[in-house]
């Protein structure tokens, strides 16, 4: 078609540059110069429609392509466990110099662990193994190429979706190479163990502890807790070929303040292979307090609902829902007053609150009386305007007291708003502001306010409701939404003097998962200071070794990642190093592994794999059968293909230098006859 419509604006090019020129020397037409030159304009003319109409072909390149052989290596700590680290690279490094499968393929080599990337070189140090989410990465990466996969792995996944399932989306046949002895071994080991974060002084705390045993002889143990050196429980446990798995719950009693380090042992038989497998550590904060909030309210709405649900989403929240016109008298029990959408029956609490100094959330809507509360000084002022009007929320990114991040609230339906601005006597910051269509305004939507003395935040708006409801609907679940708002209620329960220097971390980590401290930095005026010097020194409780890092700035805190360090308990402090400001505290690492916790590789699911994907499942050291397989599979072979490009039929660079020529040399003809 190119073709056909480029021959047509030739032809029609021609005609117009004749007709012209005819039309310029027609009546000229009376010796061989005026012949030659109108040849030259017919040329002229010819070349300026050529480069406007700038023509085109099209030209075919050939090429040849050869199926990819993608390479997955797993480069996870349970390869080293099972022994098989020095055989899994002997298998690898076969396969990326093989020759005969580099003439075939186009062999791709990658390593994953917890995530996919290309790499040649092995270490078997991945802390977690995501095998699922590894072929998601290469799909995306090959969904266009034909080709096989090669998956040199035990088959352990420690988190991720079940990937024996993950085929659906692969167009190209996995082949498994197990990397791990298939003889099975009698082994006893802790599957899982779930126990609360937190718990209350005084109060038992439950522990749920899944057992589960490979073999096919009866065996007995004992299994036991520990605190410490001391038992703080202990059962028998038995099993055989059809009792693999044994459920324990008990309850321990929460006796004194602080972190207590547990460990739950199931004692080895004689002939296991791996015994750490058969402990696990964790840890429980016992607290000695409990956060009770008041909701004071003279109206029904469904945002009470969510309020208390917010608040008792965290069992050591509860909400304590108060009908103004039942309130006397403020009590010690509440840390914090939420006052949803205050009038005049609300002057009691309003003053005691006030002279008490005490903390509070003033939720305002619809039934809102403005003269009243400004009339109460309670630092902030709105402007009485009559109406209301519905506006959505935009996060401020720059919002430091407290760590928080955006829960996507851009997504949420409006609040009913009264109209009109608001202004704050005091210090201030806005957590939300009001968004006015697509126009995001000055005006706070949530902001909090107050001193050292007292702590307060108000929410100007009415269907908090609504978006509880949308962040469920988005996300399946609240847990999101009322951590967010659970962060505010802390931080407003909360009786701490506000200091400059303020630190978040843990109590416990685990050795698998990320170790992250961080802080925040105020100037004298408490304001986020985002150039400060922060560093953390960490020191080791039994040995005295201390290390120091620095913390890097993250938008509106600083971090420090100390995954590094090994499972132990430390003592750490957090430095200003240009006012010498220090905030001290303690953690602690506990020592589990995952990759440590297989005995044998997971042949079952490779199985399932290959079937589903229409493989082959091999054994490390079947690399010649594999080969053979791979180089006479007739679905891999190398194709012809061709790459069309539509390229100019003339360079246009060409086409001025033979413009100029052309009209230079009619130039000079009529300048040489006198015509100029």
């Amino acid at each position: 078609m190119t073709e056909t419509k480029t021959f047509l604006y030739l032809i029609a090019a021609v005609i117009v540059a004749f007709l012209l020129t005819y039309f310029l020397y027609r009546k000229k037409m009376t010796g061989k110069a005026y012949f030659l030159m109108a040849g030259l304009r017919f040329l002229t003319i010819l070349t300026i429609l050529i480069l406007l109409i700038a023509p085109e072909i099209k030209s075919k390149t050939y090429y040849p392509e050869k199926p990819t052989l993608s390479v997955l290596m797993d480069n996870s700590a349970s390869i080293k466990e099972l022994g098989y680290d020095s055989i899994a690279s002997e298998v690898y490094n076969r396969i990326r110099n093989d020759k005969d499968l580099n003439e075939k393929f186009l062999v791709s080599t990658y390593a994953f662990d917890e995530d996919l990337r290309a790499s040649d070189s092995i270490s078997f140090k991945g802390k977690q193994t995501n095998i699922a989410a590894s072929l998601s990465a290469l799909e995306k990466v090959t969904k266009n190429s034909s080709g096989a996969i090669l998956l040199l792995s035990d088959g352990n996944q420690t988190f991720g979706t079940d990937y024996q399932y993950f085929t659906d989306r692969l167009k190209q046949a996995v082949y498994p190479v197990v990397m791990g002895d298939s003889t099975t071994y009698n082994d006893l080991k802790i599957s899982s163990l779930n126990i609360n974060k937190y718990a209350y002084l005084k109060n038992k705390y439950p522990i749920e502890v899944f057992l589960s045993y490979e073999g096919t002889t009866s065996v007995s143990s004992n299994f036991k807790i520990m605190d410490g050196n001391q038992t703080v429980f202990s059962q028998k446990v038995s099993f055989d070929a059809n009792n693999r798995s044994e459920v324990i719950q008990t309850e321990l009693l929460a006796d004194r303040v602080g972190v207590r380090r547990l460990e739950a042992v199931v004692e080895p038989l004689s002939e296991e292979k791996n015994t750490d497998n058969n402990k696990k550590l964790t840890a429980i904060e016992v607290i000695d307090q409990k956060n009770n909030i008041a909701i004071v309210s003279d109206v029904l709405h469904p945002d009470i609902g969510a309020l208390k649900k917010i608040i008792e989403s965290n069992q050591f929240r509860k909400a304590t829902i108060i009908n103004v016109s039942d309130f006397k008298v403020v009590k010690d029990e509440f840390q914090l007053y939420i006052l949803y959408q205050p009038n005049v029956a609300f002057k009691n609490i309003l003053e005691q609150i006030k002279d008490r100094k005490l903390n509070y959330w003033l939720i305002s809507g619809e039934d809102t009386n403005w003269r009243f509360l400004n009339a109460m000084e309670l630092g902030f002022n709105h402007d009485i305007s009559p109406g209301e009007e519905d506006v959505l929320a935009d996060f401020n990114t720059g919002f430091s007291p407290f760590q928080v991040k955006d829960i996507n609230f851009e997504e949420f339906p409006p609040l009913l708003s009264n109209m009109g601005g608001v202004d704050f006597l005091s210090a201030h910051q806005v957590l939300l502001f009001k968004k006015i269509g697509s126009v995001v305004t000055p005006q706070p939507l949530l902001a909090t306010f107050g001193n050292n003395n007292q702590k307060a935040a108000v929410l100007l708006g009415e269907g908090i409701w609504k978006w509880r409801a949308a962040s469920y609907l988005e996300n399946n679940s609240t847990e999101e939404f009322d951590g967010f708002f659970g962060k505010l209620l802390q931080f407003l329960a909360s009786n701490k003097k506000r200091e400059r220097l303020t630190v978040s971390n843990e109590s416990f980590y685990y050795g698998n998962g990320n170790v992250k401290i961080t802080a925040s930095y105020y100037d004298k005026n408490y304001e986020f200071d985002p150039n400060a010097s922060l560093e953390i020194s960490v020191e080791d409780k039994v040995e005295g070794s201390s290390v120091t890092f620095p913390m890097l700035f993250k938008g509106n805190s600083y971090e420090v990642d100390l995954s590094s360090l090994p499972a132990a308990n430390y003592n750490f402090t957090v430095r200003e190093t240009s006012e010498k400001i220090t905030k001290t505290g303690s953690f602690t690492i506990l020592d589990y592994n995952v990759e440590q916790q297989f005995v044998n590789p997971d042949t079952d699911r490779l199985l399932k794999l290959a079937e589903n994907t229409g493989g082959e499942m091999f054994y490390s050291n079947d690399f010649e059968n594999v080969k053979k397989l791979l180089i006479n599979d007739s679905r891999y072979q190398t194709i012809q293909k061709s790459k069309e490009n539509i390229v100019p039929l003339i360079d246009w660079k060409w086409l001025l230098i033979f413009l100029s020529i052309t009209l230079a040399a009619e130039w000079f003809l009529r300048k040489y006859y006198g015509l100029i």
